[in-house]
């Protein structure tokens, strides 16, 4: 049972929080993208589908959108404990957040 505890330290660590809290993100942007590419019989290539999402103004609002699962993660991270982890989420959605504000100043 001593294991447990160690394993748990394992992961509590603000590099894992800030590693899952950028990909996620990324992730939750790529399953929409294959969403919208599975139920429009048009061939949108990715990079085809973000030169129009940023020029129509949709980008920042999609990336926005793209943050929330990380609050679920969050959610997990404080039901287990992992503190540490936390902080690192946190730092990712600020990340998110001011890349979010840059480009609505662009």
């Amino acid at each position: 049972m001593e294991a447990k505890p160690n394993m748990i330290k394992k992961y509590n660590k603000p590099i894992v929080g800030l590693v899952l809290g950028l990909v996620l993100p990324a992730l939750t942007f790529l399953a929409y993208y294959g969403y919208l590419a599975i139920t429009t019989e048009q061939g949108v290539t990715l990079a085809n589908y973000i030169y129009t999402v940023y020029n129509t103004g949709a980008f920042t609002a999609i990336l926005s959108l793209c943050v929330l699962p990380n609050l679920a993660l969050f959610f997990i991270f404080k039901k287990l404990d992992y503190w540490y982890s936390i902080k690192g989420l946190i730092v990712s959605v600020l990340i998110y957040t001011l890349s979010v504000f840059v480009l609505k100043l662009m």
